[in-house]
């Protein structure tokens, strides 16, 4: 006989007793035996109370007259309800994690999320190419962005992920394949580890993690050496004894096959009874934050119990609400009882058609005596059926995982206004997994970089892990790029774009424009290169117009910029005729490169006192010159003050005054007429030196301004008199 769970035992239900107590109203006795009774009754009832089970605390005698109930607990919940009662034990945890995974969309969207953000775009670089593509191939046989995705999902989802690695060794062909592709020179074979030379990883496997225990089993937290033994399900050691029976049968030979494909592991553990020791230089086992003294993590669904749980509750209530959505009676009432009225069978069939004629279309009235009457019944549970009694338990599964309301579509309600803490706590989740992941990979790759004698191993590589707008992402990516931060390469990886067949296109692109004559127009490209240089090379004097194919009309009467200028500055002389430029001397002034002095040169003589006062008459003279020689050029360049040049005409009005400054002497009168002849004469050779000086002295205190360039002109012009004059 099962045993009752109810702590109050069970009242024996008899008809021996009335249900009521009655009394005669004209007996005082009678009433007075009957409140007896109900007294007694009272007393029998109130003492069930007390009948709970001893655990629970004792309430009665708060006062002379009052006694308390003890009231019910989370554990009394879980008492009475087995099936909504929280897990216990590591394995019934991570069987619950599981068992919410498959069967709730939200949840398993939102891990599925999780687990491809945690590894997205994940790939192996190298500072050698060849390397780098030996790696790359690798990681492709072993899928490793399939594991890597299964083994965050894993971690999220149930907080443990145990893993098996298979090994391979490399033939000779595939090894001097592989050599001959690196190079010798990256090359450094050694044995070390477990492995053998040119032994590498070659496949993983993810094992059951409820089939998988310590085989030390409660010493596991306290134990050195955590070795790891994978139990073998009755069901597959039915399936294997079946198949071993019917090997022995005439058409054997078709199981035999399906034996022998199994692992030898697997068949031996069937056979004996007895779990899989798993070994431990290729097993690997990973946790989701757990602490030293658990056997395993505990996931992060399991702290969303409680709302998981009342979410499937909201469910069922649904389901049994939408039963009785649209449920409705109607009841016919021919006759009155009451009126001693009743229908006769042909009332009652007249009824019966008119109703079984009834389509069930639109009103339906019947014109019938005062003999007929219609109740109607109906149910408004369709208010009950709703989303606004699902927005807390949502809240509060997406707040445990750790999404923010923005990202979920219920931003607005209340305690959702704050954005910053989900989100970095999703960030963090994912940040951290993304960890075990590359801590995982790095020893992949050392086990690789060891058994094939790699110099240096791989570094891994993720995809920007954003959830902001991705346009932000590419402009940033495009100016790291134009500041040499980040190399081309870098970023056509992470626009998704192969580095090497954009390379072969963007030059078969250039000899398809190149040959056709199709010149690429942006903000970064010329649309006329050819006509672009000729406007430089007119500009600078180095062409005349004929040579660029510029036909000019007659000279009329007016004058050009030019000779406004020449005449300006030179007295009037104006430039010889058909020229555009000055006239500018052949090569550079002085001896010639490479040729000794015809004449010994007379020793010059300097004093710093002789120095400091051509320096200081050149920086007078500076200013002086300016006077003179600004409102011309601004006359000449159309502009109403110096702050209207542009950067090239400022340069050029520095470089003429510059030229009149060494071309005057010390005891020169600085007047118009001196100034005007100084301007005249052109000394290109200074230009080169005084250039010189200049990045010279930027090297050392940075970029100059106006006034310090001055000054350094005024050093320069005591150096060029005396050193040089």
């Amino acid at each position: 006989m099962a045993k009752n769970k109810n702590p109050i035992n069970n009242a024996q239900v008899t008809n021996k007793n009335p249900s009521y107590i009655t009394w005669d109203k004209s007996s005082v006795d009678s009433k007075q035996q009957a409140l007896k009774g109900y007294c007694s009754a009272l007393e029998t009832s109130v003492a069930r109370y007390s009948d709970y089970p001893p655990a629970r605390t004792d309430y009665s005698g708060l006062s002379s007259t009052t006694d308390g109930r003890p009231g019910f607990s989370a554990r009394d919940f879980d008492w009475f309800r087995p099936g909504q009662a929280a897990p216990c034990g590591a394995k019934n945890i991570i069987s619950f994690a599981r068992y919410a995974y498959r069967r709730i969309g939200l949840i398993h969207n939102a891990i599925d999320l999780m687990g491809d953000f945690s590894c997205q775009g994940i790939n192996l670089v190298h500072k050698n190419k060849k390397i780098e593509k030996f790696y790359k191939e690798w990681f492709e046989q072993v899928k490793g962005q399939f594991v890597s995705e299964r083994m965050a999902n894993l971690l999220f989802r149930e907080a443990n992920a145990v893993i098996r690695m298979y090994s391979a060794k490399l033939n000779k062909k595939n090894r001097n394949k592989m050599q001959k592709a690196v190079g010798e020179a990256e090359l450094k074979v050694e044995k070390d580890g477990v492995f053998e030379k040119y032994e590498i990883p070659w496949k993983y496997t993810f094992l059951d993690t409820l089939l998988v225990d310590y085989a030390t089993g409660s010493f596991s937290s306290v134990s050195k050496k955590k070795a790891l033994v994978l139990k073998i399900p009755d069901s597959i050691q039915r399936d294997v004894k079946a198949l071993q029976e019917k090997v022995k049968q005439a058409d054997g030979a078709v199981y035999q096959e399906i034996l022998d494909n199994l692992s030898p592991d697997i068949l031996n553990a069937s056979n004996a009874g007895k779990p899989i020791l798993l070994p431990p230089d290729k097993t690997y086992l990973l946790h989701y934050k757990k602490d030293d003294w658990q056997p395993w993590a505990d996931p992060i669904l399991y702290s969303a119990f409680e709302p998981l749980n009342l979410y499937q509750r909201l469910q069922l209530a649904d389901k049994a609400a939408l039963d009785g959505a649209i449920s409705k009676v109607r009841i016919w009432k021919v006759g009155n009882i009451e009126a001693e009225l009743f229908p006769d069978s042909n009332t009652t069939a007249l009824l019966a058609d008119i109703l079984g004629a009834n389509v069930g279309g639109g009103t339906f009235d019947i014109v019938w005596g005062p003999d007929i009457e219609l109740l109607e019944t109906n149910s408004d549970v369709q208010s009950f059926l709703g989303e606004e009694k699902y927005k807390p338990t949502l809240m509060a599964i997406y707040a445990t995982l750790g999404i923010p309301p923005t990202l979920t579509g219920t931003f607005g309600a209340n305690g959702t206004t704050n954005n910053y803490i989900s989100l970095k706590t999703l960030t963090e989740r994912l940040n951290y997994v993304r960890s075990i992941i590359i801590d995982f990979w790095k020893e992949q790759i050392k086990i690789v970089q060891k058994s094939m004698g790699f110099k240096t191993p791989a570094e891994i590589e993720f995809d920007f892990m954003s959830l902001d707008d991705p346009t932000s992402m590419a402009q940033l990516l495009l100016n790291l790029a134009d500041r040499n931060i980040v190399s081309n390469e870098f970023v056509r990886k992470n626009v998704k774009a192969n580095p090497e067949i954009e390379d072969y296109r963007i030059l078969e692109e250039s000899q398809f424009r190149y040959k056709n004559d199709m010149e690429k127009i942006s903000p970064y490209h010329k649309a006329d290169k050819e006509h672009e240089l000729s406007k430089i090379a007119l500009q600078l004097g180095i062409v005349a117009p004929s040579e660029v194919g510029l036909e000019l009309e007659p000279k009329g009467k007016d004058k050009g910029l030019l000779e406004i200028q020449q005449n300006q500055l030179g007295g009037g002389k104006s430039l010889p005729s058909g020229s555009t430029v000055a006239p500018k001397p052949v090569g550079l002034p002085g001896r010639p490169k490479n040729s000794n002095d015809k004449a010994k040169r007379k020793e010059k003589t300097f004093s710093p006192k002789t120095k400091a006062s051509y320096v200081l008459w050149a920086k007078q003279a500076q200013d002086i010159i300016s006077e003179i020689i600004n409102p011309a050029i601004l006359d000449g360049f159309g502009k109403a003050t110096l702050r209207s040049l542009t950067n090239l005409e400022f340069d050029e009005l520095e470089r003429l005054k510059f030229e009149i400054l060494c071309n005057l002497q010390i005891d020169e009168p600085l007047t118009q007429e001196n100034v005007s002849k100084a301007a005249t004469k052109e000394l290109h050779s200074i230009h080169l030196e005084f250039k010189s000086w200049l990045k010279d002295a930027e090297s050392t205190v940075g970029k100059l301004s106006v006034d310090q360039v001055r000054d350094l002109m005024a050093e320069y012009y005591a150096y060029f008199k005396l050193m040089k004059g």
